[in-house]
């Protein structure tokens, strides 16, 4: 795939820390019935991690040098991580 320059890296990644709060929402409160939802978020993270990894990693890699890429990730990640639990529960019912 050809690299993504500038305002297309960022669209792109936008739209994949999009998809990971969408993930981080869905499936746990999916598989809540099945499991506790501490269990279930996990399942979410793995899935939302692991698909950041295979879409963008290649991108960030030629961007940023680890410790940089480290750093941001995790604030991009928490982010979604945030986003997402809020997210969830103002829909929850109690």
């Amino acid at each position: 795939m050809p690299r993504r320059t500038g305002l297309g890296f960022r669209l792109w990644s936008l739209a994949v820390w999009l998809l990971m709060v969408a993930i981080l929402v869905i499936v746990p409160d999916t598989l809540e019935r099945w499991m506790p939802l501490h269990f279930a978020r996990v399942c979410g993270w793995v899935l939302a991690s692991g698909l950041w990894v295979a879409i963008l990693e290649r991108d960030w890699q030629d961007r940023f040098a680890p410790v940089m890429r480290f750093v941001l990730q995790v604030v991009v990640w928490l982010a979604a991580a945030l986003a997402a639990t809020w997210i969830s529960d103002q829909f929850r019912v109690r």
